[in-house]
């Protein structure tokens, strides 16, 4: 009687009574390990996973192969971000019920947070074998963006509306698609739509206007996008995608005060859960501007590049700490450990291993604190850098050129990247030696365009430029010039004060940091000279404006 009585409570989400009776019946029936697992949902609602895990873990000891209980267990080591454990209880849920789909799903949820897509595609692919449902359809979808698979994941956002034409996430990540397409009068066009069909529903209104504030930023029209997300923010004042957005705007024009507060709000995307699990972690304070503490761990977010980047705050901060240590990607440690001679410098991945530090505070807060001390000069002290010599090509022009086309960034890489070919009268020059800086596999399109012009275009070189940091930067040392687009080469090129032509996109696809059209330089890295696009999707443009400064250069 008990047993159906807290099920009634439960369903009614009537949980305050619920927890009451079930806290007696601990007490008078300890020796039913039912009411544990109830328990645990009662935490579990009020998000207190870790208790609820213990009391779950007291009914699963004694029913290690029930369902429900491996199911919940998973699901508040999700809500933990500890994906891993999730994981594994998932997996015990499809052994235990092979006919459910719907731990499949949570394990495609939980590979795309830590971003493995493929182990996440496999797995939503499997709950939607078992039941063709809307919601794994909308998070493959999801995953196959992230990817750069843009016509799987229209496919599969269709797929999810065809079974569900009120599933308003997979209309809204339609817009989203068009927007990453360029195609923003046709993702306008799905919003009004939405809108239409939803009138009297505030949060589809919420979230469509996030996209076109997005769409704005997209254009460039940032002043715009600002209040549209004000906006949202005065009835939603902790919408996470908006805040995120509203700080990127505010970067984009050097609002920096406003653009670095709203800036912390990246730890509630789910882009940046792996950020927030770090976060989370660490037994010492963040550093804030009434800590005092000796030494300082700050360590690294998002890619190579942005990494490279926030270092460059290292400046500013040295003469504020006795001791700092730099936590990062591996593949930047030889770079960084020549570069900063005086910090420690360690693999991020280690950091729950590392305690020789006061206080932490990640990269990409450093701005928060630290902007106001930057000026004009603060970038332009000379980096001594000692290259790898024989990494290096004997030189046997007067000019050596660095060159790089092309940036792999899943979902907007393309926008920033352009075609080997079209930098094909720079290779006719006699005067200047070439060396290829691209990451990525293009031998093919490097042969065919060598096969055009009849000339070898670039000098051999035994650099493995997608893992070795260290030997980009030597062969990067030794250019008088790097052409590149927006990719972790133009940081290296900026991060040593090489003379680079930055060719950037006219809005969308470029960067915070880069700056905006009207801006003649980078205040990151003075050595960087911007060469922008007259207008979207020009590359031309750019192109013409590169061979002026070529010719003047040389």
């Amino acid at each position: 009687m008990s047993e159906r009585k807290i099920i009634d409570l439960l369903k009614d989400k009537n949980f305050n009574e619920a927890k009451i009776l079930i806290s007696k019946l601990l007490n008078d029936q300890k020796h039913i390990l039912k009411n544990n697992f109830y328990y645990g949902l009662i935490l579990a609602q009020e998000k207190k996973f870790e208790d609820a895990i213990k009391f779950f873990k007291i009914f699963h000891n004694g029913n290690p192969k029930d369902y429900d209980v491996n199911f919940n267990i998973a699901g508040c080591y999700l809500g933990l971000l500890n994906f891993d454990e999730a994981i594994r209880y998932y997996n015990n849920c499809t052994k235990l019920e092979s006919n459910k789909h719907e731990p499949f799903h949570q394990m495609g949820v939980c590979y795309r947070l830590i971003r493995e897509y493929e182990k996440s595609e496999i797995c939503l692919n499997k709950a939607i074998a078992i039941k063709r449902n809307p919601n794994s359809y909308y998070v493959l979808g999801k995953v196959l963006r992230e990817n750069g698979q843009f016509g799987k994941s229209r496919m599969s956002f269709e797929k999810s509306i065809s079974l569900d034409d009120k599933f308003i996430e997979s209309k809204l990540s339609l817009a989203n698609l068009e927007n990453d397409y360029g195609n923003y009068k046709k993702a306008i066009e799905i919003i009004k739509e939405i809108n239409a069909l939803n009138k009297t529903n505030d949060k589809v209104f919420t979230k469509s206007r996030v996209i076109l504030g997005n769409i704005l930023k997209s254009q460039g029209e940032y002043e715009a996008a600002i209040d549209v997300n004000i906006e949202i923010l005065k009835k939603d004042p902790k919408n996470v995608d908006s805040l995120y957005n509203l700080s990127l705007c505010y970067l984009f024009t050097k609002n920096y005060e406003k653009g670095w507060r709203f800036h912390e709000s990246r730890y509630n995307l789910q882009s940046f859960v792996l950020l927030k699990k770090m976060q989370s972690s660490f037994q010492k304070p963040r550093w804030d501007e009434n800590k005092h503490e000796k030494s300082i761990l700050i360590y690294g977010e998002q890619g190579i590049g942005e990494q490279i980047l926030y270092s460059q705050f290292v400046n500013i901060i040295r003469d504020k700490f006795e001791s700092i240590t730099i936590a990062v990607n591996k593949k930047l440690i030889p770079f960084f450990n020549k570069i900063f001679e005086k910090e420690n410098i360690i693999d991020y991945r280690t950091i729950s291993n590392y305690e020789n530090y006061d206080c932490h505070l990640p990269m990409g807060s450093l701005g928060l604190f630290f902007q106001k001390f930057i000026n004009l000069n603060s970038f332009k002290e000379k980096i001594n850098y000692a290259p790898e010599l024989n990494k290096i090509p004997k030189k046997s022009k007067k000019f050596r050129c660095g060159i790089s086309w092309k940036s792999t960034n899943k979902i907007f890489g393309y926008k920033k990247s352009i075609e080997l070919e079209a930098l094909k009268e720079l290779f006719l020059s006699n005067n200047i030696e070439f060396i290829n800086l691209q990451y990525s596999d293009e031998e093919i399109k490097i042969k065919n365009l060598e096969k055009e012009i009849n000339k070898n275009i670039f000098l051999k070189h035994d650099v493995d430029c997608f893992d070795d940091i260290d030997g980009v930067a030597s062969l990067i040392k030794s250019c008088d010039i790097v052409i590149t687009v927006s990719n972790s080469n133009a940081h290296i090129s900026g991060k040593l004060g090489v003379k680079t032509f930055l060719l950037l996109p006219f809005n969308d696809g470029k960067l915070w940091y880069w700056g905006m059209n009207t801006d003649t330089d980078i205040i990151w890295y003075p050595s960087i000279e911007p060469i922008r696009m007259n207008k979207e999707n020009d590359w031309n443009s750019c192109i013409s404006k590169l061979n002026e400064k070529l010719e003047n250069f040389l």
